[in-house]
């Protein structure tokens, strides 16, 4: 169990210390339909997105596509997430899976849809400031289609379309945005493993998330009329909106599984380590270390904590630059699964916890149903 933290502890200061990227802070601002950065998984979202390297299933949709592989043949999940609690938003998610082939051998399709629900906003106007005019309701909606595929027992790699759509009746930007993973794992103690019980308990993984062209926003909202009062000519003119970017960013993480049955022959109890950097082009780099302990893979609790490299951890000070962002600190969650048949079915419960700046911070719940495939 020490060698084991040891070893985890020495992988993580291993890739701080090998980091040679620098965030942008400065461009903190200048990228659009950020909301794709945003985990409306339970499972993953109470890790923090620091499992880039142990994500599996589903979930992959938004942090590593690469981990789409390990998808047992049919996975179906659906979460609901109080985004910023007290605002009145909620993102209604839905994923979907089918392996092809005998055991996955033809790869893993997956289809995932996230809508935005900003609830009914009255239209306020100079003349009417107090909102007794008709409502309105913001459009965002993202719909991703991912192939993940096994190389190998130990190399995993996917890519991810998705469409972007978000605006109002008379103004829209609409896109596209790729994701590309891969995963690494293999066994740092092979000889310590029991011949009736191997795992590959090391893993590296890397993604490269919302590349794409540039959006425009364009549409009749974007025009006004002018009457010339002194020749009555009448006009309509259009404003060109600016070009904006993709919040692109860069994952790249480190996960260790330590065993902590006594006897080599069961696993019962599992606790992982996850270390995770991310470069965004446009916010400062974001660290994160998360641990998730499992009993039988059937109750499995998570914790995990990100700050900016120009951020003191565990800071109160409500002027440190981490208080910049609404969210910060630490994330937490559980999930309670149960086996449903001898094949591998299941179904499972998650529930995440993020605390932010503002807000009451955000609440994800999320129920998965996984057919013949391995628990967890």
């Amino acid at each position: 169990m020490k060698k084991d933290i040891i070893k985890f502890g020495l992988l993580g200061m291993l890739a701080l210390a090998g980091n040679a990227y620098a965030g942008n802070p400065e461009r903190s601002g200048g990228a659009g339909v950020t909301q794709l950065n945003v985990n409306p998984y339970a499972r993953s979202s109470g890790y923090g997105g620091t499992n880039t390297a142990s994500v599996r299933g589903i979930e992959a949709f938004n942090l590593n596509i690469a981990g789409l592989a390990y998808s047992k043949k049919t996975e179906v999940v659906f979460s609901r997430m109080s985004y910023l609690q007290g605002a009145g938003v909620n993102i209604n998610n839905f994923g979907f899976s089918q392996a092809l082939g005998e055991n996955g051998d033809g790869g893993v399709i997956g289809l995932g849809f996230a809508s935005w629900d900003f609830g009914s906003i009255p239209i306020t106007t100079f003349d009417n400031p107090n909102g007794t005019l008709p409502t309105f309701s913001p459009v965002v909606l993202n719909v991703g289609a991912a192939y993940a595929k096994k190389f190998s027992n130990s190399i995993t790699g996917g890519f991810l379309l998705r469409i972007i759509s978000e605006g109002l009746q008379d103004v829209k930007a609409t896109g596209v945005a790729f994701d590309f993973g891969i995963q690494y794992q293999t066994s740092l103690n092979p000889k310590k493993q029991s011949n009736k019980i191997k795992k590959e308990d090391f893993r590296i993984g890397i993604s490269m998330r919302n590349i794409g062209p540039d959006l425009t926003y364009s549409g009749p909202g974007l025009s006004f009329r002018s009457i010339n009062a002194a020749t009555g000519a009448d006009r309509k003119a259009y404003f060109a909106g600016d070009k904006f970017n993709l919040p692109t960013l860069v994952n790249i993480g480190l996960g260790y599984d330590m065993r902590l049955d006594k006897s080599a022959d069961t696993y019962f109890h599992r606790l992982t380590g996850s270390f995770n950097f991310n470069y965004n082009a446009f916010q400062s780099n974001v660290y994160g270390l998360g641990f998730e302990y499992a009993y039988k893979e059937m109750a499995m609790l998570r914790v995990a904590y990100n700050y900016t490299d120009d951020a003191q951890p565990f800071s109160k000070n409500m002027s440190d630059p981490q208080y910049l962002d609404p969210i910060y600190g630490l994330w937490t969650g559980v999930t309670f699964q149960l086996p449903i048949s001898k094949n591998g079915t299941a179904m499972a419960i998650d529930y995440s916890y993020a605390p932010t700046r503002i807000f009451n911070g955000m609440h994800t719940l999320g129920i998965r149903l996984t057919v013949g495939g391995k628990k967890g």
